[in-house]
């Protein structure tokens, strides 16, 4: 896999062996660190996948209000007409706190999260 920074240098990543989830969000991390300036926007998904669906939702049902897990994934299985596990809909939403485009406070027993940021470029979409 190849990266290309903001500044035209390119990084070269190769992987062998076992890869478990763990490994593969630390290679995430490091690709999000290696595109970031004190300035540039989050890395944020293509709207093609779950995840940028997702987002999508979260966008125009939520930038305002405070929404969990639950509901993403309920709202999603309306609007797409097709199941995503809570699970999944969890590590989507865990990597847009750590991206810093939303925030989650415990509430109770499961986590209640809110937007923080969203670029204008996906506002204005």
């Amino acid at each position: 896999m190849e990266i290309t920074d903001d500044e035209g240098t390119t990084y070269s990543l190769s992987l062998h062996g076992r890869f478990s989830q763990e490994k593969v969000m630390r290679i995430l991390e490091m690709i999000d660190l290696l595109g970031k300036s004190d300035h540039k926007a989050p890395i944020l998904p293509a709207e093609s996948t779950s995840y940028g669906r997702v987002l999508k939702l979260i966008q125009s049902s939520y930038p305002s209000k405070e929404f969990s897990s639950a509901d993403i994934a309920r709202d999603y299985e309306d609007l797409h007409s097709a199941s995503i596990p809570l699970s999944t809909v969890s590590t989507y939403l865990s990597r847009l706190v750590d991206r810093g485009v939303l925030a989650r406070q415990k509430f109770g027993n499961s986590w209640v999260y809110r937007v923080t940021y969203l670029p204008k470029s996906q506002l204005d979409t």
